[in-house]
């Protein structure tokens, strides 16, 4: 089962979860809890050397997003690559994600800290609303990897942009 909640408010770096705290802004927001991913298929590029251990290296991957009770609710088509090494010396990842779901699709991007996502930290992506039930809004989409290369659990958190009646 999908749990939707309607108000969204700050996360939880522990859980990656967020707190239910009503604001202005929160009409017609949407949370996404309890997915899992499953990694179905994918390719790696090791020009710098071993993904994602070295700059250069790059995948793309094919997903499967399920809710809690493993009901498949959409395809993920992604793109990562690691342009840099952070000042702490952890490796950064640039993901290109678009996520399509039965009712309308969002596309995800951003860099994040894919050595500490090994380990198990919850990270996010920006995430935007571009079509269907989802086109003209924006939130996050916040993932923990739970075996590298083959599984995560995530949970996604969408509101209307401000001005989202204009690219309606």
């Amino acid at each position: 089962m999908l749990s939707i909640s309607a108000v969204p408010g700050a996360a939880d770096e522990s859980t990656g979860e967020t707190a239910h705290q009503t604001s202005d802004r929160a009409t017609g927001c949407v949370a996404m809890k309890g997915l899992k991913e499953e990694i179905l298929d994918g390719s790696m590029r090791d020009l710098g050397g071993r993904y994602p251990y070295n700059v250069g290296g790059s995948a793309t991957y094919f997903d499967r997003l399920t809710d809690a009770d493993g009901k498949r609710i959409a395809t993920v088509y992604g793109r990562a690559n690691i342009p840099s090494r952070l000042e702490n010396g952890d490796m950064a990842e640039y993901s290109d994600e678009r996520i399509e779901f039965s009712d309308g699709a969002v596309e995800a991007q951003g860099i994040y800290d894919i050595t500490k996502a090994e380990k198990g930290a919850w990270q996010y992506l920006p995430v935007v609303g571009i079509e269907g039930r989802y086109r003209g809004m924006l939130g996050k989409r916040h993932f923990q990897i739970t075996k590298m290369g083959k599984s995560l659990n995530g949970w996604i958190e969408l509101c209307p942009a401000k001005s989202s009646s204009s690219v309606k």
